[in-house]
C-alpha cells in the first residue's frame, strides 16, 4: 500500500470518530434512517450478530446495540440515554469522561459505521449491515466457513430489494 493510500485510508477512518471530546451524563439517541439496511439487515438481537458482528465490534458495542434496539421497541423516534446507568449495566466505567468505556463504545460504533454523531446526541442502526468482505475475512476460520453457507441466501435477498 502507498503512502497516498495508507493516509487516504486513516482520513476516511477518522471522518467517522465523534467530534465531542467529553460525553454528558445523558445522551439523546435516535434510530438511523436507512431503509436499505432496515429491509435487508439483522437485528441487534440475532444470531446473526451473535455469531459475526460479536468478533468485528467486541461484546460492549454488541450488549450496547441489543439495549438500543430493545429501547427503540418502547421509544421509536429516540430517548434519552443515561450515560452512567448504562455504563454499569455494560460493566464499563461510570466516569463520562472522552475516555471513558462509553464513549470508547461509541467511537466504536461510528468507526464501524453502526451509529453516527449528530448535533443533538447520536442516530444509532436499528439493523446490523450484512458484514463486508474485508469483516468476513478477518473473522476466525470457523465463522468464515459458516458465514459462507449463509451467504447466497443473503445475497439473493439483497439483490430482491
Amino acid at each position: 500500500m502507498t503512502k497516498l493510500n495508507r493516509n487516504i485510508r486513516l482520513m476516511t477512518y477518522t471522518t467517522f470518530r465523534p467530534q465531542s471530546s467529553q460525553l454528558s451524563s445523558s445522551l439523546w439517541i435516535e434510530p438511523w434512517q436507512d431503509n436499505i439496511t432496515e429491509q435487508t439487515g439483522h437485528d441487534p438481537r440475532s444470531l446473526y450478530v451473535e455469531q459475526y458482528w460479536l468478533s468485528v465490534i467486541g461484546p460492549t458495542a454488541t450488549w450496547f446495540m441489543r439495549y438500543v434496539a430493545h429501547e427503540f421497541d418502547r421509544y421509536p423516534n429516540g430517548f434519552e440515554l443515561s450515560v452512567p446507568e448504562i455504563s454499569l449495566q455494560l460493566g464499563v466505567s461510570p466516569k463520562c469522561g472522552n475516555r471513558s468505556g462509553l464513549h470508547r463504545t461509541l467511537e466504536r460504533l461510528v468507526v464501524f459505521r453502526l451509529a453516527a454523531q449528530g448535533h443533538a446526541g447520536f442516530a444509532v442502526r436499528r439493523q446490523l449491515p450484512h458484514l463486508n468482505n474485508a469483516q468476513i475475512r478477518r473473522l476466525p476460520q470457523h465463522l468464515k466457513r459458516s458465514h459462507s453457507k449463509h451467504a447466497p441466501a443473503y445475497n439473493k435477498e439483497v439483490q430482491n430489494v
